[in-house]
């Protein structure tokens, strides 16, 4: 009995075969080589992909408003820039409800200042008031719609909750526009892990974003009206409150945020406010193929005092903390205690964190953040030496501010390391996305190097 016949790849050309079938057969070869060869190029590099280590840890801590979901932004925007543009959509309600609460905070002022003038039931004006202009009374009926805007857009964000769940963040501060407030794991990574995965939106929920952006669209030129209006703006000023230097400020936007059709840029997004109570896990994974791990963790940790007592869990098997101290806060007070000093507690708080045993193998990346509102400050007379008087007679200048509390943070890590510990110091902007994006690559290598030590691979 024979052998049975091997079969030939590729087949031989029939001997029938014309100039025309000849040339389409030639074609389909060289396609099907081209797909072959795309196929074995995607292996090939999925292979070296899973070569590299798997991820790396990273803690965010600092205490709350320290702009550690900025820097976490600028991580997304800086390593995964195409996930980051793909969720700019589900970001425009979240930048609409920060424009919209903060709308609402002036209109509160002014019923505050004016009390006979408002109907607290309806937010509609009642008797005249001579000391309130006609225009700002004439506004605060037209942007009365704006009260039931804040109310469908922070249930479409974070959904009915009863009283008792609503925290500190959610209720009424005298010189600050309020934040909505999120559970960790409900919080605005689930919301947009959730927009970004839904194939269709409800109906209802589409009718809901049209008819926002229609409300927002018509009252966006009364918005910019009652934002420059000199009796607003003086009534800020007498109350010391700078709105400009809160999170999720928008006022200055306000006609191109406001048009039917935006879309949220990458710099809207970064400023963009969502206040999560406790730990969110943020997984970026790398979009660069040059990059040496696949993913990073990135745990962003509540800095509430109340919620400082759940980092310590977080810190087994963690390659690098990134510390935010707000260097311009050094003139404020905490929202939870408004007898503690913002700074003194940031000095404090690092403290804690240099002199844990459970850390001691883990490197230090200290961001002296916020320092364009320092600056600003500094500037505009602001005394530093009021507020921290060790800093005695020194030029009231923000570099020379900058420096003292530079070496005094690095004092404290030397002081209280229970080993010597190398810090890296960086002074930053986290809403300045070019000098941040400098600042994450000098700390890339940094956390490779840790993370791949921690792996043996180093």
């Amino acid at each position: 009995m024979l052998p049975p016949r091997r079969s030939v790849w590729p087949p031989p050309p029939p001997a029938t075969e014309s100039d025309t079938e000849k040339l389409a057969r030639i074609e389909a070869e060289r396609e099907a080589k081209r797909v072959s060869n795309a196929i074995d190029d995607a292996i090939a590099l999925e292979r070296e992909h899973r070569k590299r280590p798997s991820n790396a840890k990273i803690l965010l801590l600092g205490q709350a408003e320290s702009g550690k979901s900025t820097i976490l932004k600028n991580f997304q925007l800086h390593f995964a820039p195409k996930a980051f543009q793909a969720e700019a959509e589900a970001w425009r309600p979240v930048i609409h409800l920060n424009l919209v609460r903060s709308v609402n905070f002036v209109l509160g002022l002014l019923e505050i200042r004016h009390p006979s003038t408002y109907s607290r039931t309806t937010g509609q004006p009642s008797t005249p008031d001579s000391a309130l202009s006609g225009q700002l009374r004439l506004l605060s009926i037209s942007l009365a719609p704006l009260r039931q805007v804040e109310e469908s857009l922070s249930n479409r964000i974070a959904g009915s909750r009863p009283t008792e769940e609503y925290s500190e963040a959610d209720r009424y501060h005298p010189a600050k526009a309020s934040e909505i407030s999120l559970r960790s794991g409900t919080g605005w990574t689930a919301f947009l892990r959730f927009r970004r995965g839904s194939t269709s939106v409800d109906r209802n929920e589409k009718s809901e974003e049209i008819q926002t952006r229609r409300i927002l669209s018509a009252c966006a030129a009364d918005i910019i009206t009652l934002w420059s209006a000199p009796e607003v703006q003086q009534g800020l000023k007498d109350r010391e409150i700078t709105l400009e230097e809160q999170s999720g400020f928008f006022l200055n936007e306000v006609e191109r945020i406001c048009r039917e059709d935006y879309t949220p840029t990458p710099d809207d997004i970064l400023r963009a406010r969502v206040h999560t109570v406790g730990p969110e896990e943020h997984v970026i994974h790398m979009e660069s193929t040059t990059e040496n791990m696949r993913s990073w963790t990135v745990y962003d940790m509540n800095g509430s005092t109340s919620q400082r007592v759940a980092w310590a869990q977080f810190f087994d098997d963690v390659h690098v903390i990134i510390f935010l101290a707000p260097i311009s806060a050094f003139n404020e007070t905490l929202a939870e205690n408004h007898s503690v000093n913002r700074l003194a507690d940031s000095l404090k708080l690092w403290r804690t964190i240099c002199g844990n045993k459970l850390l001691l193998s883990v490197e230090f990346i200290l961001f002296l953040n916020k320092v364009d509102i320092l600056t600003r400050k500094i500037n505009s007379g602001v005394r530093f030496a009021d507020h921290v008087t060790s800093f005695r007679d020194k030029p009231n200048e923000p570099k020379e501010v900058i420096k003292y509390l530079s070496d005094a943070f690095a004092t404290i890590n030397h002081t209280y390391s229970p080993r010597k510990r190398k810090m890296h110091r960086h002074v930053t902007c986290a809403i300045d996305t070019t000098a941040t994006g400098i600042v994450i690559n000098d700390i890339r290598e940094v956390i490779l190097l840790n993370a791949l030590a921690a792996t043996n691979i180093l």
